[in-house]
């Protein structure tokens, strides 16, 4: 599954500042600067907030994080395992059973958090 738009336009926790782009109509004021609210392609900050809200999103869902791997997070009872593995904006569902994931795959999917490429 690959994030949408969540990667890119996260919620800062701290004061972003940026010099306006290309094109905006004051961009050749040297002084001038624009306040980020929101996360944007190529902020050093976007992975960091992109990766919190997908670890409180699936630990609400009662996934725990791998000591072993910051990456992956694990949700298991008696009789199945769900297992998501995080690598930058793409996430790699797998458990023991095929439709908890795709009921996973169902509660981002209706978040319109993820679009689903592949199978």
């Amino acid at each position: 599954m690959d994030v949408r738009h969540e990667f890119l336009h996260g919620e800062l926790e701290e004061e972003v500042f940026m010099k306006p782009p290309p094109g905006h109509p004051q961009s050749h004021s040297p002084n001038l600067v624009c306040k980020l609210h929101k996360s944007i392609y190529g902020l050093k900050q976007s992975p960091r907030v992109w990766h919190a809200k997908l670890s409180v999103a699936l630990q609400t869902l009662d996934f725990t994080r791998s000591n072993a791997d910051f990456s992956l997070f694990i949700q298991h009872n008696s009789t199945e395992k769900l297992i998501v593995l995080v690598y930058v904006d793409d996430l790699t569902i797998t458990g023991s059973n095929e439709t908890s994931v795709a009921k996973l795959r169902l509660i981002y999917n209706d978040n319109s958090l993820l679009k689903i490429l592949g199978s």
